[in-house]
């Protein structure tokens, strides 16, 4: 019996999800090391996770899945308790739930999830906001979000993502499946209307883009969302997108975005499993 955990946490503290072996300065901060401590003093014994995602330094999650086989049964709920308890502010188990493969084999939530949806989060004013900050790029240029739409369906589908993994990437092939890209754009609403010589502007918008995929490269999104903004800024053609799937190049790709407006939204997981106690 393995039992899986669907945590949230806010990226900007953690050197990623994986678990670090100590550096020079002491322990490596991580999600994976924060959980499985927690795990280990209410198992009284060590415990091995396996995440979905291996999301890198200072991205968020709202939906990351994690299996682990305990050493002994453990209410779902006193479970959640005990490590609502133990996990530090930054890092919450939102669900819990068992399941049992044929044989006794574990659950391994990286190879049998469905897909991930990722969202970045753009904020295009010059006025910054204290309390989003650290879950946002922020642009002073206003971006035509309707081109970058546009360019975005290009991805959508079954190409060669080479131009869009970092240099680090390992993966044995840089072919992956996009389900669904969108860019969706809201109006900021000035939360000091009233006082004047404000840099707020009518213009002033949020920017969310939103992927869903079987499976991503190393800083794949955050590369595809470089790209978008270059062309919601009007530096590059909407069919450029097009051109770079056809003709894998890195280094003709946009910049990758900042890790901060990155959000693993949620690790799909087959709908009769969620909720099992």
């Amino acid at each position: 019996m393995s039992v899986l955990l669907r945590l949230a946490y806010d990226g900007a503290e953690f050197h990623g999800f994986a678990r670090q072996a100590a550096g020079e300065r002491g322990p490596v901060r991580t999600v994976q090391g924060e959980l499985e401590e927690a795990l280990a003093v209410l198992y009284k014994a060590p415990v091995t996770t396996r995440g979905a995602s291996r999301t890198d330094a200072g991205v968020h999650a709202r939906g990351q899945l994690v299996a682990f086989d305990p050493p002994f049964a453990i209410p779902t709920r006193g479970l959640l308790l005990g490590l609502s308890g133990l996990l530090p502010r930054d890092l919450t188990v939102v669900a819990a739930w068992t399941e049992e493969r044929q044989g006794g084999a574990p659950v391994d939530p990286r190879f049998e999830n469905l897909g991930k949806r990722y969202r970045y989060r753009l904020r295009c004013a010059r006025l910054r906001d204290p309390w989003t900050e650290r879950f946002e790029w922020q642009l002073s240029s206003v971006l035509d979000h309707t081109v970058m739409q546009a360019a975005a369906r290009a991805f959508v589908g079954e190409h060669d993502f080479g131009s869009f993994r970092a240099s680090a990437c390992q993966a044995r092939t840089t072919v992956r499946r996009i389900r669904s890209v969108t860019v969706t754009r809201a109006p900021i609403v000035d939360a000091w209307p009233s006082d004047p010589g404000s840099l707020a502007s009518p213009d002033d918008a949020i920017l969310t883009i939103e992927v869903d995929g079987l499976a991503f490269l190393y800083n794949m999104v955050r590369i595809m969302v470089g790209t978008l903004v270059e062309v919601g800024r009007g530096r590059r053609a909407p069919g450029s997108i097009a051109e770079l799937l056809a003709n894998p190049d890195r280094a003709r790709a946009g910049a990758t975005a900042p890790a901060r407006g990155l959000t693993l939204d949620e690790v799909l997981w087959p709908s009769s499993a969620q909720g099992r106690r």
